[in-house]
């Protein structure tokens, strides 16, 4: 209201005045024109009329509408209202009038409508009427049905069919038809009511449709009570189609006779009529379809199926049936029909005894099959007509079963037939004839007259007795009986101690027909088992109730199967030792006769067995009635016994051959030397060696105990390893020289052996005097003391400027220099011990190189890195470095480049060391990765009858870690072996003795580039079984003199030692050479003026190639190439790759040793962990504690042994390995400590 007023300028107070004065009681009044009840269709105008009469006060009215939903409309003019969508309005004509007008009725508006007026003087009053709005149907439809589609419903079947009209006001009534004609009963009716005041209106009809209502039409109407209701109703329509079964066929024959002979042509026809839909008509008998074809008259509503067949006997009788069916799930409709054939019995059965003993009487049954009509039924007996007993029938299902009985005597049918046919004596013939009108048919049966043969006869075992493996023939007749006799043959032996005797059939016997006689034949291959035997032959036919036999008895001879030598049980050891009496027993089980034993025994290298007899302790009874005899022998055995062959010999006279036995003696002995103690091992310093012992000892020495200078040590000391009876070193030093002793135990003894080891190694300095600042004229003395084994006349001596400077010599390891100090003194003096090497790098662009720079000074050194000529301040992001002292004279910085980039190739790396007394450096080219160069040198350091042990000089490997590939082949066969490996040396096992091999190596590196092969192929060749080089065998020639031999031989030694001597001064001539060329090379490319860096080529030059144990590099300018001899002046030695990663030899890649074989006796336990020992690799290798072949991590070592670092003896250490496996044995060693740079 407040929302009204204010849109006709009405105040507040105004509104709540009105309010007050609604509430007030409602008083009489008189409307001059109430509003009525109104029905209106849905979309429809209506009007409500309401008015006051007249006042003669002439008083204000005031007039408004509430609405059906208790709202106000509010006093306002004529006109539309707001809201509503515009549908009300008020209509004013005089101010007594106001008439509610609404447009275009909804059903929203339904509902009652109240007029509410008050005037001062009379009080408010009102009035109020109804709006009803009406909303015609406007669709009606089957619910779960298709409007104007066909129903499919079985006839019977209940219709249950629902219709329905939504949403009218008030309900629709709904209306059943069947074409046309209403439908009153069986009809459920209900309406459901919507939220909008509408209803929807149901009608359920359930009906049971029958075949007439096929094809008929189903109508629902809906009628309303609107306005329009003069219009036409609404309907929906739905056809019927009632499935329904045809009518039951009628089944006839064509022609109306139902009897039939066989062999008769019958046509069957089938007629169903109606059916929805059409019937399907087939013809079955027992269950089984025949025929399916059929045809369906339109017009008549018929399904036709004709059948014809050949009457045959199987179809007398039979029922034919017709079957009738439209719909799977409802029973077919059938009917059937039944024919009568005439046919004559297909064949007889006769049933009775096949054979008869003389005298006997039998009886025989004739049984004909179906017939119709019945069969007459007549006996033939060897052809002639008997009479029979009286005939009977038996009715089945598809004819008529005659049966007939007859009686016979054998004697009285024999004395009819025994003149006619001789040959029929034995035999009675007996035909049965069935017979009707439809034809006959017969049968025959024969009978056998049975009499027993006479007793068989064995013949072929005149001799008595028979060697075993000897085969006999035995022949066994028995003559005359009906059947023939059938003869088998068994052998076993007769009732012995009241049990049932045992026999065996024997098989594969032969037998003929003679006559009435019958012979059988066997062929028997006699073996011990058949010793005092019985051979049986028994002849059996159907007339005997047992068998007739006759049997003979066996006598074999055999040898015993073995012969067996064993320790007597008497005996208190069963152990052969050397110097103790010891006794052996022979034996021979199962002979016939005994068995006479001796015994030989072959002495080792004897041509001519020594024979024996010894004492005979047993001879018994065997079980198949042979005999065991038993021999001792009684013997000292001695060590050389051991391996001795000693033959047992069983033999006799009436054998055609003898057993024996060999066996090995296996004599127990101590431990023995096949060499002299004490053995004497000389080896230089930072070589490897190794001694292999062979002990004999049975049984194999159990326990080895080595010493050192008399204190016991356990596998290693200092560089010596042992394992069992080797004794080998690694890189020795002067500290490994000394007294080792060996001792080999057993069960039986132990025995000793001596090795006096002597290291030698190059002289080295140990003592030399500081630099000297002296006054002019003041005399100064400089001593220089070396140590070194062997030692030689003259191994020290002091130099300067390349030239020997006299020097006094106190004994033979120390020298003094006096001199007078000027200024054409002062300088450098030089006391030598080493010689030079160049090196360079290289490594990939991004990654990571790292160089090593190493000097020998005294006092001690500093290093400084330089980029061309830019001096590396401190670590960065692009440098890293790191010092560290090795030994008292030893010093190595080591920097890292990381990142490279192509500027990094282009610009040297020079590495300066200085000290008070001088400066030296070397310029290290960087370059980016290559191929590697195929390795040098590739020789062989060792040689058994097995096993071949190579070398080689690793040629530069591109800057990437490299392995290398060793092919090999036997000399004159095609199949071609390889083995990887990352050391520069392999030992190659399993090889054939006495044999030359093939050999080349080339190296492959991580980046999966590759040299090639070595060349020319190198031939190298095992050793013989004992131990002999191939290359000293030379047979012996019969058409040469001994003296022409000698000379010729003389002759090539002397030409092969010219040839060596020679190329070994061109090839050191030539290295010396090329070294200094790269040093020009490099030098001038540093100092070079013009800012361009030719390329480097990178060549082999290798710091450990060709060097001795204590090697270093001096490089100075005005020393090209540094090429003295030795010195301990400033030294700087750098890896040749750039970077160095120290490789461990305690590690080994499995995928780096394809071809070496895993002996478990290489390998020792301690503390129960399986660990492998340095006897299996290559080069002797210290044995690892705490290492497994078979675990996972990878141990890291580390080594200060600055000798062992810089050895170029044996294996190369500055190797690299990309091959990380785990769980597997490596044979490239891996230093974790040290993994840099572009390391994968």
């Amino acid at each position: 209201l407040s929302d009204q007023s204010g849109k006709m300028g009405n105040s507040r107070s105004s509104s709540t005045l009105l309010l007050l004065l609604f509430l007030l009681p409602l008083v009489h009044c008189a409307f001059y024109e109430i509003p009525l009840n109104q029905s209106v269709l849905l979309g429809e105008d209506v009007l409500f009329k309401c008015s006051a009469q007249k006042n003669p006060n002439n008083y204000e009215l005031y007039s408004q509408w509430r609405i059906n939903s208790g709202a106000l409309l509010g006093f306002y003019d004529s006109g539309k209202l707001a809201g509503h969508q515009g549908r009300y309005s008020y209509v004013k004509e005089s101010p007594e009038e106001l008439h509610l007008k609404i447009d275009r009725v909804s059903l929203e508006d339904d509902g009652q409508f109240e007029c509410q007026m008050l005037r001062p003087g009379d009080g408010p009053f009102r009035a109020a009427a109804s709006l009803n709005v009406i909303v015609p149907p406007t669709t009606v439809h089957f619910v779960n049905y298709q409007k104007g589609g066909v129903i499919e419903v079985n006839e019977d079947s209940q219709l249950n069919i629902t219709c329905t009209s939504p949403n009218a006001k008030p309900a629709p009534n709904l209306l059943w038809y069947i074409n046309g004609q209403r439908i009153e009963d069986d009809i459920e009716k209900f309406e459901s009511y919507n939220l909008n005041k509408t209803s929807s209106s149901y009608a359920s009809l359930v009906w049971k449709p029958r075949k007439e209502d096929d094809g008929k039409v189903l109508t629902c109407e809906a009628r309303h009570s609107s306005s329009q209701a003069e219009q036409p109703p609404l309907r929906a329509n739905i056809s019927l189609s009632v499935l329904y079964s045809s009518d039951r066929p009628e089944v006839s024959v064509l022609g109306g006779e139902t009897n039939v002979r066989a062999g008769d042509n019958v046509t069957l026809i089938c007629v169903a009529k109606g059916g929805n839909p059409a019937p399907s008509l087939t013809w079955r008998i027992k269950d089984k379809t025949i025929d399916t074809r059929y045809h369906l008259d339109a017009s008549s509503q018929e399904t036709r199926n004709v059948y014809s067949f050949i009457a045959e006997a199987t179809d007398h009788l039979a029922s034919y049936e017709c079957r009738s069916q439209n719909r799977e799930g409802v029973p077919a409709v059938t009917n059937h029909i039944n024919i009568r054939v005439a046919f004559a019995s297909a064949s007889v059965e006769i049933f009775g005894e096949h054979s008869i003993k003389e005298g006997a009487i039998t009886s025989i049954q004739c049984r004909s099959k179906p017939s119709n009509p019945p069969s007459r039924m007549s006996w033939l007996v060897n052809g002639h007509p008997v009479p029979a007993s009286v005939q009977s029938e038996h009715s089945q299902i598809n004819g008529v079963v005659s049966i007939s009985n007859l009686s016979l005597n054998s004697n009285e049918v024999r004395v009819h037939i025994v003149n006619e046919v001789l040959n029929n004596k034995h035999k009675i013939v007996v035909e049965c004839v069935a017979k009707n009108d439809e034809g006959s048919t017969s049968g025959q049966h024969v009978i056998k007259i049975l009499s027993p043969p006479m007793p068989p006869r064995i013949t072929g075992l005149e001799d008595s007795i028979h060697a075993e493996g000897e085969r006999i023939n035995l022949t066994c007749e028995a003559h005359g009986g009906n059947p023939l006799a059938d003869i088998t043959w068994y052998r076993g032996f007769d009732k012995r101690f009241k049990k049932k005797a045992k026999w065996h059939i024997i098989s594969g016997a032969r037998s003929s027909v003679s006559g009435d006689s019958v012979i059988s034949t066997v062929s028997l291959s006699l073996d011990r088992a058949m010793n005092n035997q019985k051979i049986k032959c028994e002849a059996m036919n159907t007339a005997l109730d047992e068998p007739l036999h006759d049997s003979k008895q066996l006598s074999v001879l055999y040898p015993p199967r073995r012969v067996a030598i064993r320790t007597p049980e008497s005996s208190q050891r069963n152990q052969l030792i050397a110097g103790k009496e010891s006794q052996l027993l022979c034996s021979a089980p199962g002979s016939n006769p005994p068995a006479e034993l001796h015994w030989e025994f072959q002495p080792n290298g004897e041509a001519m067995p020594i024979v024996l007899r010894g004492e005979t302790t047993m001879n018994e009874t065997t079980r198949e009635n042979g005999f065991t005899v038993e021999n001792l022998i009684s013997f000292i055995p001695t060590d050389k016994y051991d391996g001795t062959l000693v033959r047992c010999i069983a033999s006799h006279p009436l054998w055609p051959i003898t057993r024996n036995v060999t066996l090995p003696l296996n004599v127990y002995y101590a431990p023995r030397l096949l060499v002299d103690s004490p053995i004497s091992i000389v080896i230089a310093e930072g070589d490897s060696f190794k001694e292999n012992l062979t002990i004999l000892a049975n049984p194999p020495v159990s326990a080895w105990r080595w010493r050192k200078n008399g204190i016991p040590f356990d596998q290693s000391v200092g560089g010596i390893f042992t394992s069992r009876a080797m004794l080998s070193g690694r890189q020795i030093k002067e500290t490994d020289a000394g007294v080792y002793s060996l001792f080999a135990v057993n069960n039986v003894g132990s025995v000793n052996v001596t090795f006096h080891v002597t290291v030698e190694y190059s002289a080295k300095v140990l003592q030399i005097t500081s630099p000297v600042i002296a006054e002019q004229g003041q005399e100064v003395i400089l001593e220089c003391e070396v140590d070194g084994v062997p030692i030689k006349p003259n191994m020290v001596k002091w130099m300067r400027k390349g030239y020997e400077i006299a020097s006094e010599v106190r004994g033979e390891t120390k020298a003094t220099l006096r001199i007078t100090a000027n200024s054409e003194n002062t300088g450098k003096y030089t006391c030598i011990n080493h010689m030079p090497s160049l090196a360079r790098g290289a490594g990939p662009l991004g990654g990571k190189a790292r160089i090593r720079c190493r000097v020998h000074s005294v006092p001690d050194a500093e290093f400084a890195w330089y980029r061309g000529t830019e001096l590396i301040k401190g670590n960065s992001s692009k440098f890293s470095m790191a010092t560290h002292q090795l030994d008292y004279s030893t010093f190595e910085s080591t920097l890292w480049i990381h990142n490279l980039g192509p500027d990094d190739y282009s610009r040297d790396v020079k590495c300066s060391a200085f000290n008070r007394m001088g400066e030296d450096h070397i310029v290290i080219p960087v370059g980016p990765l290559s191929p590697p160069e195929t390795p040098l040198h590739l020789h062989s350091t060792n040689s058994t009858s097995e096993t071949i042990a190579l070398s080689w000089t690793p040629g530069f490997d591109g800057g990437a870690d490299q392995t290398y590939e060793v092919r090999y082949k036997r000399e004159g066969e095609d199949a071609m072996y390889a083995v990887n490996t990352t050391h520069s040396h392999v030992r190659l096992a399993g090889l054939v003795a006495a044999s030359s091999y093939i050999f080349q190596v080339r190296a492959h590196n991580s980046r999966g580039f590759s040299s090639d092969f070595t060349r020319p192929s190198m031939m190298f060749s095992t050793l013989t079984e004992d131990g002999v080089d191939m290359t000293a065998i030379h047979p012996k020639s019969s058409l040469m003199t001994t003296s022409t031999l000698t000379g010729g031989v003389a002759a090539i030694g002397l030409l092969i030692f010219v040839n060596v001597v020679l190329l070994c001064c061109y090839q050191r001539r030539q290295r010396r050479k090329k070294i200094q060329e790269k040093t020009e090379i490099i030098r001038s490319s540093q100092n070079g003026s013009d800012g361009v860096r030719p390329v480097q080529m990178y060549g082999t030059m290798n710091v450990l190639d060709g060097r001795p144990a204590s090697g270093q590099t001096t490089i100075k300018e005005d020393h090209a190439g540094s090429d003295d001899d030795r010195s301990v002046r400033t030294m700087i030695e750098v890896n040749p790759n750039g970077y160095m990663q120290q490789i461990d030899p305690a590690f080994y890649e499995r995928n780096c040793l394809v071809d070496y074989e895993f002996d478990p006796r290489g390998y020792t336990s301690r503390d129960g962990t399986l660990r492998g020992t340095y006897s299996n690799v290559p080069y002797p290798e210290p044995p690892r504690e705490n290492s497994s072949i078979y675990t996972g991590s990878l141990n890291r070592r580390y080594s200060n042994n600055n000798t062992m670092t810089m050895s170029n003896q044996g294996t190369p250490q500055h190797m690299l390995s990309t091959f990380i496996q785990p769980n597997g044995v490596r044979t490239a060693p891996i230093r974790y400590s040290q993994l840099d740079g572009d390391l994968v």
